[in-house]
């Protein structure tokens, strides 16, 4: 079943002056499947992360669509996209600017369940027990919960944001880059707590990243993006095995040393 769809994404910038647009996404396409994981891939500028957000419905496309489980996500009202948020949740890439520097980490996890009036919300023990849950969910002590987020690293800190991500319970999660601030080792244990969280969860995932080890690991299909234009997309296995675009051959040979820190992925199977 196709939980997110997208069709003919365009989104467009106006250029300082007047002077015309600037493009950033240009006509890209691609279904999200139940409990499968999308990698959307390319460099830096490539429109990764504005497609992250419009398929969020937090930015609105120039044209073209997006759905999820059938609703329509760039003209849904604000009713309708609060349903859809409880559903489909974002972890972005910084993870010390996503969380209040002046929130505990206890009224950060709290959040989610108050601003949805979250059964959890209805008295102080029981958002307590829910916040230590997800602390235990990501591998976090319940001693977190009256601290702040600079007197965790960075690791920790992104731990906290997939948290916070998971406290609703979502379909989906949309990763925009979640481990690229993070060190070699830091990052590669976070990816491994995702794919476990996948497993335990049953969630699907768009996961967006530069780095071709990171999808060969965790995607099960793979798109692949240059200055906004989707050049190829098809199952990991597929692409990873014999890449028809040169860019995507050039992305794969390019790369970091995260992909000695992972095991073999879905894209090897």
């Amino acid at each position: 079943m196709a939980l997110i769809e997208a069709a003919h994404l365009v989104k467009a910038y106006p250029r300082a002056g007047g002077r015309g647009a600037a493009t950033v996404v240009d006509d890209v396409s691609f279904t999200l499947r139940r409990g499968e994981t999308l990698g959307l891939v390319g460099e830096s500028g490539s429109g990764k992360s504005t497609i992250a957000r419009m398929v969020l419905g937090l930015v609105a496309p120039s044209g073209g669509t997006v759905t999820f489980a059938d609703q329509p996500v760039t003209t849904a009202s604000s009713g309708a996209m609060r349903a859809i948020r409880r559903r489909m949740q974002p972890v972005f890439q910084d993870p010390y600017a996503a969380l209040n520097p002046r929130m505990r980490v206890r009224d950060i996890l709290a959040e989610p369940f108050q601003i949805h009036k979250h059964e959890a919300a209805r008295s102080k023990g029981a958002l307590e027990a829910a916040a230590r849950e997800l602390l235990g969910t990501v591998g976090l002590d319940s001693s977190a919960l009256a601290r702040y987020p600079h007197e965790f690293s960075g690791g920790q800190r992104q731990r906290i944001n997939i948290a916070r991500a998971l406290a609703l319970r979502p379909e989906v999660l949309v990763l925009d880059e979640p481990v690229s601030a993070l060190d070699v080792s830091v990052g590669a244990q976070v990816v491994n707590l995702l794919r476990a969280l996948q497993k335990e969860f049953a969630l699907t995932y768009l996961f967006i990243t530069h780095s071709m080890p990171l999808v060969r690991y965790l995607a099960t299909e793979i798109a692949v993006l240059r200055a906004g234009k989707l050049l190829e997309l098809g199952p990991a296995a597929q692409v990873l095995a014999a890449p028809a675009h040169p860019y995507t051959q050039a992305l794969m040979a390019a790369t970091p040393v995260l992909a000695d820190a992972l095991p073999e992925g879905r894209g090897n199977r």
